[in-house]
C-alpha cells in the first residue's frame, strides 16, 4: 500500500513506477500515489524492458516465508522463492540502465534461518546479478527503538550497490540517535474514551473474549494491548503494542485487543495506521472500494514509512558518495 514508498518520498526520491499483483494493494496505493505508474501483475510476468530505469529498486519480497513465527519454508516456499524474481529483473537491464542501488526489507531472521542457508542464498543471487552485497550492508532496527511509534516490529534493510557504478558497497546503516523528540504512548494513539462501532467489540460468550478476559485477570494491567496468538492470549506489557501482521485482516489470532468502558474491542484501522507510522487519515490511505479487512491485512504488510525513510536517507548519502 505504499509504505515504502512514502518513506522514500520523504527522503528525497522521486518514485517511477509500482508494482504488485494484489487488487486491493494497487487500489490503495493508487489512491495515495495517483501520479506513479502502476503495474498491476504478477512479478513473474514482469519484464525490466517495460520498466523505466530508475537509480533505486526499493522492494519487500513476501517475509511469511522467512519468519519465526511463520512455517519457516524459506525458498521451499513459493512465496519465499519470488526473492529471486528480484535479481532476474536486475539481470535483464542493460549493465549502464541498472539501478545502482537496490533496497529490500523483510525480517531479520533471514539472516540466521536454516543455519544461515537462507542469507546465503540472498548473498550469492545478488552477487551474480552484478551487486556488491554482504551481512555488513544490512540494518536490523526496531520500530519503538527507532521512531516514536510505540510499535515493538523488529525488520531488516538490505542494501546491495551496483559493482557497474561502485567500487564498493557505499551503504552504512543509520546511526541511533542520543534521543527522540516526540515519542508516542499507546495511549497517544488508541482512544478509549470514544466508543468504537459495534462490529469492532466481541460479544458475550465469543470464544476470544472469554480468552482476553482471562488473560487480563491475571495480567500486568488492562490499560496493555492483548494479541490473540493460535491458541492462546499474550499482553504486551511496556505500553506497546505487538508487532502488527497481516492476520488482523484474515481473521483469528495476532489481533491486538484493549478494553474501554464499553467492553473488548480491536483496534481501529486508523489506530492501526498510527501504529504502522501512517499519519494520514482513513480516507487517504484507502478508496472507498477497499473492505476493512482489507485494510487491516494492508497494514500489516506494509513497511514503516518512518523507517523506511531512514534507510532511504542513507541510500542517498551513500549514492552521493559513491558517486563522487
Amino acid at each position: 500500500m505504499g509504505g515504502f514508498a512514502s518513506g522514500l518520498t520523504d527522503a528525497g526520491f522521486v518514485l517511477r513506477w509500482a508494482t504488485d499483483n494484489d487488487p486491493h494493494a494497487a487500489a490503495a496505493f493508487r489512491h495515495r500515489f495517483p501520479d506513479v505508474d502502476f503495474y498491476e501483475r504478477d512479478i513473474c510476468g514482469l519484464s525490466a524492458s517495460s520498466l523505466p530505469a530508475v537509480d533505486v529498486l526499493a522492494g519487500g519480497f513476501p517475509c511469511q516465508s522467512f519468519s519465526q513465527a511463520g512455517n519457516r519454508g524459506g525458498f521451499e516456499d513459493e512465496r519465499g522463492r519470488l526473492f529471486f524474481e528480484i535479481p532476474r529483473l536486475l539481470g535483464e537491464w542493460s549493465e549502464w540502465n541498472r539501478p545502482k542501488l537496490l533496497i529490500l526489507e523483510n525480517v531479520p531472521h533471514l539472516l540466521h534461518g536454516d543455519e544461515g542457508a537462507w542469507f546465503d542464498a540472498v548473498c550469492r543471487s545478488l552477487r551474480r546479478a552484478g551487486y556488491w552485497f554482504r551481512a555488513e550492508s544490512c540494518w536490523v532496527a526496531n520500530v519503538r527503538k527507532w521512531t516514536g511509534i510505540p510499535q515493538d516490529r523488529e525488520r531488516l534493510f538490505l542494501v546491495a550497490a551496483s559493482r557497474t557504478h561502485f567500487t564498493y558497497n557505499p551503504f552504512t546503516p543509520p546511526a541511533l540517535p542520543e534521543s527522540r523528540i516526540g515519542t508516542r504512548t499507546i495511549h497517544d494513539i488508541v482512544d478509549r474514551r470514544t466508543r468504537s462501532e459495534d462490529a469492532d467489540y466481541l460479544a458475550a460468550g465469543n470464544t476470544y473474549r472469554k480468552m482476553i478476559e482471562a488473560e487480563m485477570a491475571s495480567g500486568q494491567s488492562q490499560d496493555n494491548l492483548y494479541q490473540v496468538r493460535r491458541s492462546y492470549v499474550r499482553e504486551k506489557p511496556g505500553a506497546l503494542c505487538p508487532t502488527l501482521t497481516a492476520n488482523m485482516g484474515i481473521g483469528g489470532h495476532n489481533v491486538p485487543f484493549l478494553l474501554d468502558e464499553w467492553g473488548i474491542r480491536r483496534l481501529r484501522v486508523g489506530e492501526v495506521a498510527h501504529l504502522q507510522g501512517f499519519d494520514a487519515a482513513e480516507p487517504e490511505l484507502f478508496p472507498n472500494l477497499v473492505p476493512t479487512a482489507e485494510r487491516y491485512r494492508l497494514l500489516g504488510n506494509a513497511a514503516c514509512p518512518e523507517l523506511a525513510r531512514l534507510a532511504g536517507e542513507q541510500c542517498l548519502a551513500a549514492l552521493a558518495e559513491g558517486l563522487e
